[in-house]
């Protein structure tokens, strides 16, 4: 068997404080939001997507955005970056100080109209104010695109539809690209398939894949993205998240046992494990439930429990 062609480092962004706590079905107070970004950032996250600045009618879970990015502990060589939707979203995430705008739209016609109620061609054209805004602004941009690997009403998104998608939003001057998994949908040969044909046709673009674990598939569809040259991946602490218009989604792949993985692999993160396991501990008490993460419940690879009664004395010498 061919041994996996793995990178030395990968950079992981942390959504959990966004993707994840704009759907907790309680509200998750300004202080606790910006303790976790600080714990984040001391734990050596390299990039966090800390909130969306989105009406509060449409995700009230985040109506402190601007509090939020005001007061967090920005710590050197961390990039925080905010989800907008429109041009407002932009000028207003410009505004609180974001290091990266991150926007989104669905390769898909009715998961886009079910999301943010416009069609693929509608949220293009507020795509374009957003991209305008951020250049004056000289913030770099992450272009999303939801349900690049399926739709859980359409089925699968035809390459073709995909790839006039990353055209259009390469035209109006994306120079980063976010593959979602919106719904746990993708196969690793699926994966391998896509970036084989993207990847050529639009070279210098900055690739991202970000995976759900609906089905348990994100950590083997990340392995088929690194070795396709993918080094950017997005995670959720504690395996937070979802998305309220893809039924049955839950939440992305889970930081820590990413970290966990690749670790053990001899990947680098730059991310203290040890620290990351400790904020998810942080996070089950906040929103108070066990979350999906297993290096939480089962710990690190290398533990080593106790022997048994009567085993020591029976070892061989």
């Amino acid at each position: 068997m061919a041994a996996l062609r793995l990178p030395e480092r990968v950079t992981i962004c942390e959504v959990g404080t966004r993707d994840g706590f704009q759907i907790e079905p309680e509200f998750i107070p300004m202080d606790q939001k910006i303790e976790i970004v600080d714990l984040l950032s001391a734990a050596g996250m390299p990039r966090i997507e800390v909130t969306s600045f989105v009406s509060p009618k449409a995700i009230p879970q985040l109506r402190d955005a601007a509090e939020v990015m005001s007061r967090i502990t920005r710590r050197p060589g961390t990039r925080y970056g905010a989800l907008v939707p429109n041009d407002k979203g932009a000028s207003n995430a410009v505004d609180a100080g974001v290091d990266a705008i991150h926007t989104v739209l669905s390769a898909s016609e009715s998961h886009n109209l079910a999301n943010v109620n416009m069609t693929v061609a509608e949220s293009l054209a507020k795509l374009r104010g957003v991209m305008e805004i951020a250049a004056r602004a000289r913030v770099p941009v992450q272009a999303g695109i939801s349900t690049s690997f399926g739709c859980p009403f359409e089925g699968d998104v035809p390459l073709a539809r995909l790839s006039w998608v990353v055209q259009e939003l390469v035209g109006m001057g994306a120079r980063a690209i976010g593959l979602a998994d919106t719904t746990g949908m993708a196969n690793p040969r699926q994966i391998t398939r896509i970036l084989e044909h993207l990847m050529p046709r639009f070279p210098g673009v900055e690739w991202t894949l970000h995976t759900h674990d609906t089905r348990a598939m994100a950590i083997p569809n990340i392995l088929a993205a690194t070795e396709m040259g993918v080094t950017n991946f997005d995670s959720s602490i504690g395996g937070l998240g979802g998305c309220p218009f893809a039924p049955g989604a839950s939440g992305n792949v889970c930081t820590e046992d990413l970290v966990h993985c690749l670790h053990a692999m001899g990947v680098q993160t730059g991310i203290d494990l040890d620290a990351l396991v400790a904020v998810s501990h942080r996070v089950q008490a906040i929103v108070g439930r066990a979350l999906p993460g297993q290096i939480v419940k089962a710990g690190k690879s290398d533990r080593r429990y106790p022997l048994p009664d009567g085993v020591a004395a029976r070892l061989p010498a």
